[in-house]
């Protein structure tokens, strides 16, 4: 058989796997889009919170609510880029 010759039954498959790939693309996307605007707005939250001095969470100490809000939105942040690539 030729170079860059496939049986019908090798292009079928192939179809279908492109197919199946493109299928979950768009929840993939969805899910990216949602951990960083997530992300996103928890730094954000977080940055307002602490420069008017309020806590971040409640019942935690500043330092504590301050740190773990961070790390969670850098890492919401991180993981819904990730997911967009």
């Amino acid at each position: 058989m030729p170079y860059g010759r496939h049986s019908p039954g090798v292009r079928r498959r192939a179809a279908r796997e492109c197919d199946a790939a493109r299928m979950e693309s768009g929840p993939e996307a969805f899910a990216g889009v949602a951990f960083a605007l997530f992300g996103a707005g928890l730094l954000v939250w977080t940055g307002v919170c602490v420069r008017a001095g309020e806590p971040v969470a409640d019942g935690v100490s500043r330092s504590a609510g301050t740190t773990l809000a961070l790390l969670f939105g850098v890492l919401f942040l991180g993981t819904g880029c990730w997911l967009l690539l």
